[in-house]
């Protein structure tokens, strides 16, 4: 016996303590080496970029920045660029206008027209702004190069050509000659086109609701410096419902937006 000890366990029963001892151990190791290789990602999987890798420039939508001026395309395209700098040909009229009294839309003047496709989108949004209590009539739409450039005298008649200039666009350069872009009142807002249409319940509800039909602010608050035109709280643009909702989540205005997905005036003297 041992001083101050206990006895010692007989060899075999030693022996057999050693070899579970082993065993475990082995055990112990083989698990580890199992859950590291479930754990470490293959080569293949890691070279791999990640579902949720960043976002390329240009916008929440994915598309890439486009380098360069857009490219020509067809005047009848929904997304053409029209401003200060592309401007349509003189002879250019969209081939499907259609009266808005065809499709309900209260009018100013029950003349006005608007491309077939547009003045259905347009029907619907007036019918959900009025079922919310908001009421919307057009003040203008289709408007030829002739009646732009008449447009554009009287303003500058008013204020003078350099004035004129951010308040009236110059012939060919108006989105009205498109056949895609009206022009909002209400009685609220006197049935005058002027910004005091933007401080009306109307206009804050087609801020909001406009692109589920398709139509977008062209001309929105602070982007003179970006359009050469001033705050229009009152005029829409029909680009279709897919890029309205693309042009939203990519958060730019619509000059922005259509300078990197939208295409210049390529119609040559017949049209579209």
């Amino acid at each position: 016996m041992r001083r101050g000890g206990r006895r010692g366990a007989p060899a075999g029963r030693r022996a057999g303590w050693l070899r579970l001892a082993l065993a475990a151990g082995a055990l112990a190791t083989l698990a580890l080496f199992v859950l590291a290789a479930v754990e470490r990602p293959s080569t293949e999987t890691a070279a791999r970029p990640a579902a949720s890798s960043p976002k390329p420039p240009g916008g929440g939508d994915g598309r890439a920045e486009r380098e360069g001026p857009p490219p020509e395309g067809s005047c009848d395209h929904l997304l053409v660029l029209v401003d200060r700098e592309h401007a349509l040909p003189p002879s250019y009229a969209p081939r499907d206008l259609v009266p808005l009294r065809a499709y309900g839309v209260p009018a100013l003047d029950p003349n006005l027209l608007l491309r077939r496709e547009a003045a259905r989108s347009l029907a619907l949004l007036v019918r959900a702004a009025a079922a919310e209590g908001h009421e919307l009539a057009v003040a203008s739409a289709y408007r030829s190069h002739k009646e732009q450039r008449a447009a554009h005298a009287r303003w500058a008649s008013y204020y003078g050509d350099e004035n004129a200039g951010g308040l009236s666009a110059l012939p060919g350069h108006s989105q009205h000659q498109l056949g895609t872009a009206v022009d909002f009142t209400n009685a609220e807002a006197g049935y005058e086109v002027w910004q005091g249409f933007g401080r009306t319940e109307a206009s804050r509800w087609l801020e909001r609701n406009a692109p589920r039909y398709g139509f977008v602010l062209a001309y929105p608050l602070g982007g003179q410096e970006k359009t050469g035109y001033a705050w229009e709280p009152w005029h829409y643009r029909y680009i279709g419902k897919e890029a309205a909702r693309r042009m939203q989540r990519s958060g730019l205005d619509l000059q922005e937006f259509l300078l990197r997905e939208g295409v210049r005036p390529g119609c040559g003297r017949g049209g579209g």
